[in-house]
């Protein structure tokens, strides 16, 4: 089984103040091995999804020093220890970096970004019933367009890579996943209401049968989910 690798020594290299490089002296447990490995520190970040209660998703384009090029994006941003939780974070991100506001706000998903140097996780949040109640609040280094795109399109905007930010097509994933359970729960209530509690049948009528067939499909067509299916 593999095992934690031991920590013998840590300090910082430079601070960026985005970030912080620290250098660490490790032990193998495999091999006993002492080596140098360099971590990036960096706070953690929000993703947000906001869909307006037309089922447009507010997105925005950005250009990305990194690779130097426009990107299509959803709102985000760090997590804040002022904000005092990532809910928070992510409702001021949205607010600032869009105008926008949600009535309702929850997490659908979570990861470690890249853990093979950075130190951080991503909180992802879906923004139910968004609407634009001010001006973005920008920061001097952002140069930010909100655009507004039909939830329905977004699967055609993944296949030809108009969208192809990883944390970006990650936060659909868990959309798709949330949207999954809420289906699920319709297909198990369907046939709780089909089979009654307490009844000893051992077969079903075959409406019920085509009726938990149906459900069945549309919970695993994961396409439908951004057709509003």
């Amino acid at each position: 089984m593999i095992q934690d690798w031991a920590i013998l020594k840590r300090e910082p290299v430079e601070d960026f103040k985005l970030f912080q490089i620290q250098r660490k002296q490790v032990r193998s447990p495999r091999t006993d091995e002492v080596r140098e490995v360099q971590a990036i520190q960096f706070a953690d970040w929000v993703l947000i999804l906001p869909l307006t209660a037309d089922e447009e998703v507010i997105m925005v384009n950005q250009y990305r020093h990194g690779i130097e090029r426009v990107c299509l994006e959803l709102p985000g941003g760090l997590v804040d220890a002022a904000d005092g939780s990532p809910a928070r974070s992510a409702q001021r991100e949205l607010l600032e970096e869009t105008g926008y506001q949600a009535d309702q706000i929850m997490l659908i998903g979570e990861c470690y970004p890249q853990p093979a140097v950075l130190s951080n996780k991503c909180f992802f949040y879906l923004a139910k019933n968004t609407t634009k109640v001010q001006p973005p609040h920008l920061d001097s280094g952002e140069d930010i367009e909100i655009i507004k795109i039909p939830l329905n399109e977004i699967p055609a905007k993944i296949e030809n890579k108009a969208i192809g930010h990883g944390m970006v097509l990650l936060a659909f994933f868990f959309y798709g996943q949330s949207k999954g359970r809420e289906k699920k729960k319709t297909v198990d209530s369907s046939w709780r209401k089909a089979t009654p509690h307490g009844s000893r049948r051992t077969s079903l009528r075959s409406d019920e049968l085509l009726l938990g067939t149906q459900l069945m499909a549309e919970n695993h067509t994961s396409w439908d989910i951004f057709a509003g299916v």
